[in-house]
C-alpha cells in the first residue's frame, strides 16, 4: 500500500511511514504499516475519567533507503521525518481524540532542500478504551489525508474504523515482570475496515484499494522498560480482488527501543511486500528520536507502551 511513514497501515507516504515507524511503536512508495498508533500507546489499564493532554514529538532519519518513497505518488526517497502525536482525553481513556501530523523530506533533492518537507500527512479520530476480560478493548474511527508539499497533485484520503485488543502478560502473571527484571510482554491485535477509501492502495505498488487491515504488535521490555524489542506485522486486503478477505500486502517491522524518562530512541527495519502476486517491495532502516509529554503526569511508560510509533 502506498504511504502512510509513525504508525500503522494503506499507503500514505513513504516518508510518513518512516516517521511513524520511527515513532512507534514507517520503500518505492507506499506505506502499508500502521501510521495510526494505538491511543495512549496501547497501555493496558487506567481508570482516569478526567481531561488530559499527552503525546510526543519526534524526529527520524533514514539510514538505509533503497526504495521508500517521499511523496504519496511514490516519487523520491524518504530521508527525514518530522512528526507529533497528541491524545486529547475528554473523559480519560473512555473518550479520546488522537491526532497525528507528519512531514517527510526527499534525499534525492539537492542541497538544503533535502531538509524541506515533501509530504504532509494528517490523521484525526475518536477512540474509546475500556476493560474487557484480562485486557482492554479500544474501538474508534479515524480519517487520514496525505498530500504532497513541493510538487505533484496526487493525494490519499480514507476513513476507517477498527477494534484493537490490548494485552499485558505481566498484568496477568506478576512473576513475569520479575523474570524480565521489571519488564513485560505486551501488545495488541487489530481488525479494521476502510469505510471510505477512494485512493488508499492495497499494495506497495499502489494497485488496488485497501478494504481490511489485520495487524499484530508484540513487544518485550526489560530492565524496568529501559530496553525493548518490538515486532509489528500488518496485512491489508484489496476490495477490487476476487477474494476480498485474502491479504494483498504484508508489512513487517523489527524495532529496537531504548527508553529513559520522557525520551526514546528507535532503530528499526521495515519491509513492505505484496502477498498475492509478485511486485514492488519497499524496505528501509531508520533511526527515530522521541520526546513524550503528559500535562497531568499520568504517563510513565515508554511511548511504545502508551501508543506505538506509527509506521510511515
Amino acid at each position: 500500500m502506498h504511504r502512510s511513514f509513525p504508525q500503522p497501515l494503506p499507503r500514505v507516504s513513504a516518508t510518513c511511514r518512516l516517521l511513524c515507524a520511527l515513532l512507534s511503536t514507517a520503500a518505492t512508495t507506499g506505506w502499508a504499516l500502521d501510521k495510526q498508533g494505538s491511543a495512549h500507546g496501547g497501555a493496558v489499564g487506567g481508570e482516569e475519567r478526567n481531561f488530559n493532554l499527552s503525546g510526543a514529538a519526534m524526529l527520524g532519519v533514514s539510514l538505509f533507503n533503497p526504495s521508500y518513497a517521499a511523496r504519496p505518488d511514490n516519487t523520491g526517497l524518504a530521508l527525514l521525518r518530522y512528526g507529533a502525536h497528541f491524545d486529547v482525553d475528554l473523559l480519560g481513556r473512555l473518550l479520546s481524540i488522537p491526532l497525528d501530523v507528519s512531514f517527510f523530506s526527499d534525499s534525492t533533492r539537492r542541497g538544503a532542500l533535502v531538509f524541506a518537507p515533501t509530504e504532509f500527512d494528517f490523521i484525526g479520530g475518536l477512540t474509546s478504551t475500556f476493560g474487557v476480560g484480562p485486557g482492554d478493548l479500544e474501538v474508534g474511527a479515524r480519517v487520514e489525508h496525505d498530500r504532497p508539499v513541493d510538487m505533484g497533485t496526487f493525494t490519499q484520503t480514507y476513513v476507517d474504523a477498527r477494534a484493537r485488543y490490548l494485552y499485558s502478560f505481566a498484568r496477568l502473571f506478576p512473576s513475569l515482570a520479575d523474570a524480565l527484571w521489571q519488564g513485560d510482554v505486551s501488545g495488541w491485535v487489530t481488525l479494521g475496515g476502510f469505510l471510505f477509501n477512494p485512493t488508499y492502495a492495497a499494495r506497495p505498488d499502489n494497485t488496488g484499494l485497501a478494504l481490511l487491515r489485520y495487524s499484530l504488535h508484540a513487544e518485550v521490555s526489560t530492565f524496568d522498560d529501559l530496553f525493548s524489542l518490538g515486532l509489528d506485522a500488518t496485512m491489508f486486503t484489496d476490495r477490487t480482488s476476487d477474494v476480498v478477505l485474502r491479504p494483498s500486502e504484508l508489512d513487517f517491522t523489527v524495532d529496537l527501543i531504548f527508553h529513559k524518562g520522557p525520551f526514546e530512541v528507535h532503530l528499526a527495519y521495515e519491509r513492505d511486500m505484496p502477498v498475492d502476486h509478485p511486485g514492488t517491495v519497499q524496505q528501509f532502516v531508520y533511526l527515530l528520536g522521541v520526546w513524550s509529554f503528559d500535562v497531568r503526569g499520568l504517563a510513565s511508560t515508554a511511548l511504545t507502551h502508551k501508543q506505538s510509533v506509527p509506521s510511515p
